[in-house]
């Protein structure tokens, strides 16, 4: 039983640390950019001894790792965003308006969240292959989804048969990427709530007229 409690206790004091890294630094990239920040800031911001910080983060790419990872997951859980509740309810509405609607809003929330901190990871793409690759995923992964998404509606009978599904997918999922996001933040200066309705009206379009499962 004492052994326990002290791994518990071990557990949570790693986890306040981690939160209080992952805290400061994410103020710290947003405010200074990737660059200008070093990991002695973010050790004096969490208010930690440069010890504790390098024990549990060897690199500053790391620290923006975990940063964007508790971004996109809407805390310090790993849970991808295809596992999600709200991914599945998204998946399994009764029309194709409530899906778009469903996945727009998922979308809307998850730029809010990692909007800004995507747009650091994107300055530290050139010289952080950490980075690089994450970013590579999380392509890999939203088009991985999108195109499901839309190949679900067709399975379900709710798209009409005769559309190229192949373009409607890949059209589909690259409105839904990252870069479109920042591009239309960057140029349009428009929110993610904005964000979130242009998807709801373009997928509406793409799509076509909302119509009812078959069966």
């Amino acid at each position: 039983m004492a052994e326990t409690v002290k791994k518990d206790l071990r557990a949570a004091r790693r986890a306040e640390t981690e939160a209080r890294v992952v805290a400061a630094a994410t103020e710290l990239f947003l405010e200074q950019g990737y660059a200008a920040t070093t990991l002695a800031e973010v050790t004096r911001r969490a208010g930690l001894a440069e010890r504790t910080v390098y024990v549990r983060f060897a690199t500053k790419a790391a620290v923006l790792v975990r940063c964007l990872e508790v971004a996109i997951a809407g805390g310090p859980e790993r849970v991808a965003v295809a596992e999600s509740d709200s991914f599945a309810a998204a998946m399994s509405a009764p029309s194709v308006e409530k899906r778009v609607r469903a996945m727009a809003e998922l979308s809307g929330e998850l730029m809010e969240r990692t909007g800004p901190l995507l747009a650091v990871a994107r300055q530290a793409e050139a010289t952080e292959a950490v980075i690089a690759e994450m970013a590579r995923a999380g392509r890999d992964d939203t088009r991985r989804a999108l195109t499901g998404f839309v190949r679900a509606m067709a399975a379900d009978g709710l798209l009409p048969p005769d559309r190229d599904l192949d373009w409607l997918a890949e059209t589909v999922a690259v409105t839904g990427q990252a870069e479109t996001y920042l591009l239309l933040a960057g140029t349009t200066g428009w929110t993610a709530a904005a964000y979130r309705d242009w998807l709801t009206t373009t997928w509406s379009h793409l799509l076509g007229q909302p119509s009812t499962p078959r069966g």
